[in-house]
């Protein structure tokens, strides 16, 4: 490594010395492909992010470009595409658009302050990174071969994704493994903007199309209704994260609080598995509309409005409640909520004022298990005019989830093999049946009316570990169904 700087030439006023670090071609090469990825990486475990590939392609033309540009501008576009990346990261892990992610920005003192520690840490020390690799060039008659090594590692990369069956645009139903070898943050940031605009053109113009859904089962049992029984409450729960995992005594284990002799006196237990597409709120859309309008639900029309299961309960003169663990201004819901039709929702804040506790998750927000309980408090409630419908979103099983979850530790994970080797699978694991056993534990409070429990996944939890993700089905989510014995689906 050489440290040059120029002598002020005789009769010229002295300027300050121009500092440069000149290094081979191969270990200029080398550094791009390497110190640019070095902290998306190792922030998906920290932070929750997605890279989704190991090599930053945007990267290495930066770097091959780099020879003929000023240092600055280097130090510009390698900080401005580390900020990308992580913005990646951010939006595959949450389901976010680029539009939705800088919305999100008002949330991030919501994040524990362990987390905006080692956010600001992170951008810190990548900033640092962007600046050393700013001012590494090669000597100037390896400039062009500089630029050649990083071209051609780039080809490189995109054919090994494209052999191995993980490019975007070839071969996307053989992917032959796991993991991708090269990322475009910025061009898969404006594509995936691109993608969420036409979704959204598309549902503003009322161009959806019906899914199957488990509320959909609950809704031609009640429209069916068998025997004299009044009508029942109905809870529906869509689980964050709550996947099919392909294990069965995994899956098996997760339900197990319905497999009570109790719950058996009071209910019929039906499950099974719907399909689903994208993340949490195309969830809720399949769930409360049973449509594929995803993220238009946030401005649905009139007309859809019309076929969601708020506007079906109140054709039978129910109530409508709407629950959720974190503030209402994530994605909309206080706005969305009430123009699908509920009566009255309830959010994080709120809940908090009356006394639920918060628990610490990806997002800082009220317990599942408190809502559970105030959820049964309000089905004893003396209000008994008319029936209820209740809609709860969980929270607290939002990737990326605490190694140490707010709950008793009660040994299931060491009867598991596969929770047993991952802390991440464990921990999902236990918030995921935490929500079941408080659920099953309401169902089991005497209540003077009959109430029907349906629990549903809203996706597949995005492991950033794709080995850990792909233990689950990519295309289904299951549901449990609880009805009434006098409401039997049998």
């Amino acid at each position: 490594m050489n440290m040059i700087s120029r002598p002020p030439v005789p009769g010229l006023p002295c300027k300050p010395a121009k500092w440069r670090m000149q290094v081979p071609a191969w270990l200029v090469a080398a550094l791009y492909l390497s110190l640019p990825n070095l902290l998306p990486l190792l922030s998906t475990r920290t932070l929750g992010t997605l890279p989704r590939g190991f090599i930053n392609l945007e990267c290495l033309l930066i770097g091959a470009f780099s020879v003929l540009l000023p240092r600055g501008a280097v130090f510009l576009l390698l900080w401005l595409g580390l900020l990308a990346d992580f913005a990646l990261g951010v939006c595959n892990g949450f389901g976010f658009s680029a539009q939705d992610l800088l919305s999100a920005l008002r949330f991030v003192p919501s994040l524990p302050a362990s987390r905006l520690f080692e956010g600001l840490a992170f951008l810190a020390l990548g900033t640092l990174l962007c600046a050393a690799l700013a001012l590494v060039q090669p000597p100037p008659k390896q400039k062009g071969w500089t630029a050649v090594a990083l071209l051609g590692c780039a080809i490189v990369l995109v054919s090994v994704d494209i052999l191995g069956g993980q490019s975007t645009f070839w071969h996307t139903d053989a992917a032959l493994v796991f993991y991708r070898a090269e990322r475009s943050p910025v061009a898969t940031l404006a594509y995936r903007e691109i993608v969420f605009r036409q979704r959204e053109m598309k549902s503003r113009s009322g161009k959806d199309a019906p899914v199957d859904s488990a509320s959909s089962r609950a809704v031609s049992f009640l429209a069916n209704p068998r025997g004299a029984m009044q009508p029942p409450n109905v809870v529906l729960v869509v689980v964050e994260s709550w996947g099919v995992p392909l294990d069965s005594r995994l899956s098996q284990a997760l339900t197990a609080p319905f497999d009570d002799p109790r719950i058996a006196l009071k209910y019929n237990v039906s499950a099974g598995a719907v399909p689903f597409t994208g993340h949490t709120v195309p969830g809720e859309a399949r769930e409360l509309c049973q449509s594929t309008i995803g993220f238009g639900i946030l401005h649905a029309s009139p007309e859809l409005v019309k076929h969601c299961l708020p506007a079906f309960f109140h054709a039978r003169d129910y109530q409508n409640f709407a629950v959720h663990g974190f503030q209402g201004q994530m994605f909309s819901r206080s706005s969305w909520y009430p123009r699908l039709g509920f009566d009255r929702s309830w959010f994080g804040p709120e809940l908090h004022r009356m006394g639920l506790p918060n628990c610490i998750g990806s997002w800082t927000g009220v317990c599942d298990s408190s809502i559970a309980g105030w959820i049964g408090s309000e089905l004893l409630s003396k209000d008994e005019d008319k029936p209820k419908f209740i809609y709860w979103m969980t929270l607290n099983s939002h990737l990326l989830e605490p190694e140490h979850p707010d709950l008793p530790d009660d040994g299931v994970c060491a009867t598991q093999s596969a929770l047993e080797n991952s802390v991440a699978l464990c921990s999902w694991f236990r918030l995921v049946r935490a929500v079941h056993q408080s659920v099953a534990q309401m169902a089991l409070i005497p209540m003077a009316r009959p109430t029907v429990f349906i629990l549903v996944g809203d996706h597949a939890p995005p492991f950033g570990d794709p080995k850990l993700g792909a233990e689950f089905s990519s295309t289904q989510v299951p549901y449990e169904m609880l009805t009434p014995v006098a409401v039997s689906t049998r």
